[in-house]
C-alpha cells in the first residue's frame, strides 16, 4: 500500500483520499479548482467540512434555516504568499462557492460529525476555538518545520507544494503492528517516502514521523481529526 498519491490539477472537485484508503479511517481530502466566475454547489451531509483557500478567492455562501455565513474566502495568490483563509461548514448544511475574477483553488477536508456548531468564515491568520471544530488544520513552511510540528498517533493527511514545482521532501515513518513474535507481540517497520509537488501523504493511526528532510522551498498543509 502506497502512503502517497499524486494530485493532478483538474477543473472541478477531485477526491484524493477517503476513509478506507491508504490506512485512513476518518478523513476525506480533495481539491476544488474553479475557473474565473465558475460556481460549485455542495452539501456537507453527515460530515463537518473545512474549505482551505490555497490560492485565488471566492464568495462562500453557507447554510439554510438559522445557520448561515456569507463572505469572501481567500486573500493570497498561492500558498507561498500569506496565510490561509478557512471556511467551516457544519453537518447537513448546503454551501456554494462563487469563484472570483482570477478563479480559486480550495483544499476540501471532511470528517464525520453531528456537532451543532456554527458556520464560520475566517480571514487570513484568524483561528477558531478548538471546541467548535472536529478538524485540526495547520500550515508549515518546509524550511522551518521540525518533527515536533508533525502529527503523531492520530491519522493525518498532508499536501505538499514546492515553489516553481521543483523540490522534494523525504519522510521516514515508523509504524507499529501487532504480531506474535517470540520476544514481543509488536514489531516496528520504518518506511521511507519521497514526496514531490502536489503529492498527498497519508499517515494512518499508530504511525510516527521520525525524520524529515527537504529540498527546495516547500509548503505543507496538514489535516487531522480531533482526537479528543
Amino acid at each position: 500500500m502506497s502512503p502517497s498519491k499524486k494530485y493532478t490539477p483538474t477543473d472541478g472537485y477531485t477526491e484524493i483520499v477517503k476513509p478506507g484508503e491508504m490506512g485512513i479511517t476518518k478523513l476525506h481530502f480533495g481539491i476544488l479548482t474553479l475557473a474565473p466566475e465558475a460556481t460549485f454547489f455542495g452539501h456537507s451531509d453527515d460530515t463537518e467540512v473545512a474549505l482551505i483557500a490555497l490560492g485565488g478567492h471566492c464568495t462562500l455562501l453557507v447554510g439554510h434555516n438559522g445557520n448561515k455565513a456569507n463572505g469572501i474566502l481567500g486573500e493570497r495568490s498561492d500558498v507561498f504568499h500569506g496565510e490561509a483563509c478557512i471556511g467551516y461548514i457544519p453537518h447537513h448544511t448546503t454551501y456554494e462557492v462563487l469563484a472570483g475574477e482570477i478563479g480559486v483553488e480550495i483544499a476540501v477536508c471532511k470528517v464525520l460529525s453531528h456537532s451543532e456548531s456554527a458556520a464560520v468564515i475566517l480571514g487570513a491568520g484568524e483561528s477558531i476555538d478548538e471546541n467548535e471544530t472536529h478538524l485540526r488544520i495547520w500550515e508549515n513552511a518546509l524550511s522551518d518545520v521540525k518533527i515536533s510540528d508533525t502529527p503523531t498517533g492520530e491519522e493525518a493527511i498532508c499536501l505538499h507544494r514546492f515553489l516553481g514545482g521543483e523540490g522534494a521532501a523525504v519522510f521516514e515513518i515508523t509504524r507499529t503492528e501487532s504480531k506474535q513474535l517470540a520476544s514481543s507481540s509488536y514489531c516496528e517497520e520504518t518506511v521511507r517516502v519521497r514526496l514531490y509537488n502536489n503529492d498527498v501523504l497519508a499517515v494512518p493511526e499508530q504511525h510516527n514521523i521520525v525524520s524529515l528532510t527537504s529540498e527546495g522551498v516547500g509548503y505543507q498543509l496538514w489535516v487531522q481529526p480531533d482526537c479528543a
